[in-house]
């Protein structure tokens, strides 16, 4: 039959429990005359119980007072979770060898990287005169302002006059690559795409291999390119850079082609290489003459740009004698205005040469008279055209426009860098020019 109260009734002994503190359960023993050695045990099986009933990992422990342990048969047991009891899932996956089994989440930026570059499950399309790119619209929008303005349109129409189809496909690949190289071929064509576009990382790189990626002779290239396209007037500075290359490009059909402003750019240029400034005059008589009715206009502005004063004065009155040179040269030496050119030259070179040494009083007379003197040119020998002398050669052959057309047809026949073997006037003093003249004039008479 049940008890009510706390004590056992089978057997000789009986015990009491005691809850005196949250954190302690006692179980004292009620039997009479207990030794010390049965007391010990009774304090060991007080301490299983206390860890069998109180988890020291569990979330939310069983404080000792809930336990309520009853000596009934009517005791009961208070459900808990194995959550309550302190386990979990977060050390699931803590042995190594499980871990290297499990295969690493793919990069989301590597996944759509493959994508974009694979062009699969594009999402916009660029239409381009008759010429169609099918595009990752976020590719453009990440580079280019404009698109970025446009916002989400999916079919998007591009004036062919401001980008052509080839120049959106190199920008497309510039846009997709790690690591972009520009190519030589459509530079100029993204170049100005660039711009429309708004992209300005690309334009700065564009800008970057445009002023120091290329040689005088790729310089007018891409100035002839630019013509092409239809863009010489944005490329003109490309003109500037020829130096050494000049009288090669005025051996070019190019140069006949070109027009009044990039000629002027030329010949009003301090770099250009020449050996004498006659040459620049037989280079600015040979555009004029090419279409001379409808040219002649443009007379005053090429004239004006000749340095006359740097030509010795005998060559200049040499110049204006019609027997002496070509039809079409004596035609433009005519014209009242060359003349009168002519005449200001004569007049400067003259009055230096009176003065002579006396570089100070020269000064004071050009100051007194207002003119200014003319700045040099850049001084180039070819040891093989036949009238080039050096700086302190006095003697100087008459230089006519059949002489200067021959030189040119000359340089046609050269290897394409020819024009890097033209070296300055000063940098020695061999004039092979004179070397021969003077054997010619010890050669006995036959």
């Amino acid at each position: 039959m049940p008890h009510t109260d706390d004590t056992f009734t089978e057997g000789n002994s009986s015990c009491s429990i005691d809850i005196g503190s949250p954190d302690t359960v006692i179980l004292r023993s009620c039997a009479p005359n207990v030794t010390e050695e049965e007391q010990e045990k009774v304090q060991e099986g007080n301490d299983e119980l206390r860890e069998l009933y109180i988890n020291p990992t569990a979330i939310n422990c069983t404080s000792p007072s809930e336990l309520s342990i009853q000596t009934a048969v009517f005791n009961t047991l208070k459900e808990r979770t194995l959550f309550s009891l302190g386990y979990s899932t977060a050390g699931l996956f803590e042995n190594p060898k499980i871990n290297k089994t499990t295969k690493e989440k793919i990069s989301l930026y590597q996944e759509i990287v493959r994508l974009v570059k694979r062009r699969a499950q594009t999402n916009s399309e660029v239409t381009i005169g008759k010429e169609r790119h099918a595009v990752h619209l976020m590719v453009l929008q990440s580079f280019s302002q404009m698109f970025r303005d446009m916002g989400n349109d999916l079919s998007v129409d591009l004036p062919e006059e401001m980008i052509t189809p080839r120049s959106f496909g190199l920008i497309y690949e510039w846009m997709i690559e790690d690591k972009p190289i520009l190519p030589r071929l459509g530079l100029l064509e993204v170049f100005h795409a660039a711009k429309f576009l708004k992209i300005p990382q690309l334009v700065s790189q564009c800008k970057h291999c445009l002023d120091h990626g290329f040689t005088e002779d790729s310089a007018a290239m891409l100035y002839f390119e630019g013509q092409i396209l239809k863009l010489e007037f944005i490329h003109l500075e490309f003109l500037e850079r020829v130096s050494k290359f000049f009288l090669t490009l005025v051996a070019s059909k190019e140069f006949l082609r070109l027009p009044l402003n990039s000629v002027l750019l030329l010949i009003q240029s301090d770099l250009i290489g020449v050996n004498t400034e006659l040459e620049v005059f037989m280079a600015a008589a040979r555009w004029l003459s090419h279409h001379w009715p409808q040219r002649q206009r443009f007379l005053t502005d090429v004239v004006s740009s000749i340095r006359f004063g740097l030509i010795p004065p005998w060559l200049l009155i040499r110049l204006q004698k019609p027997n002496v040179t070509s039809v079409g040269v004596s035609r433009i030496v005519a014209q009242p205005i060359v003349r009168q050119a002519i005449h200001d030259g004569i007049a400067y070179t003259t009055t230096r040469l009176f003065y002579g040494t006396d570089r100070e009083a020269f000064m004071q007379y050009l100051h007194k008279t207002c003119v200014k003197p003319p700045v040099q040119r850049t001084w180039i020998y070819d040891q093989n055209c036949p009238y080039h002398h050096r700086m302190q050669c006095r003697n100087t052959l008459d230089l006519t426009y059949e002489a200067f057309l021959e030189y040119l047809n000359y340089l046609q026949g050269q290897h394409r860098d020819y024009w890097k073997s033209l070296e300055l006037v000063d940098a020695s003093n061999v004039c092979f020019s004179c070397q021969a003249k003077k054997v010619e004039l010890t050669k006995p008479n036959s």
